[in-house]
């Protein structure tokens, strides 16, 4: 492999669970890190029992799907093709269930990812995933999310002047209860052309082209990391550190690191992380 490995990590919010929604793949052709999209939905899968064992949220699933498909994809594929293969395995898995997704996208298998292709060089970003090249950060942010984050800080700070405390919030997030119909209605902006649009593999059409692709020089050091990384730093040990300083210092995620859910009162952290640092040869 034209690659070396110095560390990799999956951590689930919720230690011990075996539905996380992160997900790490490492083959002789593609390093990938996946991001299933927490679901906003009611519906389990598999919905049949030839499928993976267990009842699984719907990025949970999203992501072994992509797992699945990255094993099967060609390496000499390009970045818009890659995407266009990533999205089609999740067309095929929701295939007998399209007619309910249609109307319902709070359902559909949604994930992101950030990918570094060996043969060619490159990183591909589809979604809001994140990397360091040469120490050199890369990520896109969704406008929507940043603009709801304000929004459930807002309410939360109501919250708090009207007498509830950070304690009870963790218990019963009110403010993200306050901020759930938008994020349901935030899919109809899903790889629209809009303002507040956005690039998300979901099994429906996508615009692949817009692919985010970096050129990596020979020699370079790469790390590739979920969102679950506020920070991201040179090191695993750093990221974590500088996660867990956030979370002493906002675990509800309304002030220093305003985000559309807080720590859950029993997890590990506000997200799934999954993080791999790596040279490229």
């Amino acid at each position: 492999m034209a690659v070396h490995i110095i560390e990799q990590s999956i951590i689930p919010k919720h230690i011990g669970s075996s539905l996380c929604e992160d997900g790490l793949f490492v083959n002789e052709n593609f390093i990938a890190v996946i991001d299933g999209v927490t679901s906003k939905g009611n519906l389990t899968w598999p919905e049949s029992p030839g499928g993976c064992p267990g009842n699984m949220t719907s990025g949970c699933y999203a992501k072994e799907v992509l797992l699945d498909a990255l094993s099967t994809m060609p390496s000499g594929i390009d970045g818009a093709g890659a995407m266009d293969y990533l999205n089609e395995s999740l067309a095929r898995a929701c295939r007998s269930r399209r007619s309910i997704l249609e109307d319902r996208p709070e359902e559909r298998l949604q994930a992101v990812l950030i990918l570094y292709s060996i043969s060619r060089r490159e990183v591909w970003a589809f979604g809001d995933c994140q990397c360091l090249i040469g120490g050199l950060h890369h990520q896109q942010v969704k406008a929507i999310d940043s603009l709801l984050s304000q929004v459930r800080s807002l309410y939360i700070q109501t919250e708090l002047l009207s007498g509830r405390t950070e304690a009870s919030l963790s218990s019963h997030d009110t403010g993200r209860e306050y901020i759930l119909p938008l994020l349901r209605r935030q899919l109809l902006f899903a790889n629209e052309d809009s303002d507040y649009g956005y690039d998300v593999l979901n099994g429906f059409p996508i615009h692949s082209n817009r692919v985010i692709i970096h050129t990596v020089p020979p020699h370079s050091r790469l790390v590739l990391a979920s969102d679950g990384y506020p920070v991201l730093k040179e090191t695993l040990a750093e990221s974590e550190a500088a996660l867990k300083e956030l979370i002493q210092k906002d675990p509800l995620c309304f002030r220093e690191n305003k985000s559309t859910k807080g720590l859950v009162k029993g997890n590990d952290s506000f997200d799934d992380r999954t993080y791999i640092r790596f040279d490229t040869l």
